[in-house]
């Protein structure tokens, strides 16, 4: 064999190996795109940071209670920009932010904004106890037992845990949502949330 047939031959097998190399890498530490149970795609996720994800996940339809029991959906705060902010007293990034999220409805809350702050304690004394001791004056009380709305925004590859909260335009369109705990007073909070309040109705983007 010639040695310039050798040498056609071993750039041909670099060539290959690399172009595998290539789809390896490609596959295994390129981001992707996964599919939830209602077909959502997540970016990759960075706990206590606002990501948007696309494409934008309905809002959950589920009912939960207000402090008289009465039944309440997020769809009642229609024409409201909305934090949603799923918590509970035994999860320890969620006491520590909620204070922060009193602070943020005080400041802004009114016609153009509400932080809807929903507690999925199985007590219903457990929370509420937490809203004296803590002295939550702004927030009103909401509690959802079962559930039902944490998993209704359940996306594959994105943190479950709690809290997670998601801000949501007038239209009840998800903006951003963050999973872990947050300074909800901080620059970056008030930030995006007033650009989510200025926004035009019919084109709301919040950009990271």
């Amino acid at each position: 064999m010639s040695n310039a047939l050798k040498i056609c031959l071993l750039a041909f097998a670099l060539l290959g190996f690399s172009a595998i190399s290539f789809v390896v890498y490609d596959a295994l530490f390129k981001p992707t795109r996964t599919q939830s149970n209602s077909n959502t795609a997540a970016t990759a996720p960075v706990l206590g940071k606002l990501v948007t994800l696309n494409p934008r996940p309905p809002q959950p339809k589920s009912v939960f209670l207000d402090e008289n029991g009465n039944e309440q959906r997020l769809s009642n705060f229609h024409g409201q920009v909305v934090l949603l902010n799923i918590w509970a007293t035994w999860c320890v990034p969620c006491v520590k932010e909620m204070p922060s999220l009193d602070l943020l409805q005080g400041q802004l809350g009114g016609d153009d904004f509400r932080v809807v702050a929903i507690s999925v304690d199985r007590s219903v004394q457990d929370a509420e106890t937490f809203y004296r001791e803590k002295e939550i004056k702004h927030l009103d009380f909401y509690l959802d037992k079962n559930l039902a709305i944490a998993q209704e925004l359940f996306v594959k590859n994105y943190p479950s845990g709690l809290p997670i909260s998601v801000l949501y335009d007038r239209k009840g369109q998800e903006l951003a949502r963050l999973s872990g705990g947050f300074d909800w007073v901080s620059e970056t909070a008030i930030s995006a949330i007033k650009q989510a309040i200025s926004a035009p109705v019919d084109a709301p983007v919040l950009t990271e």
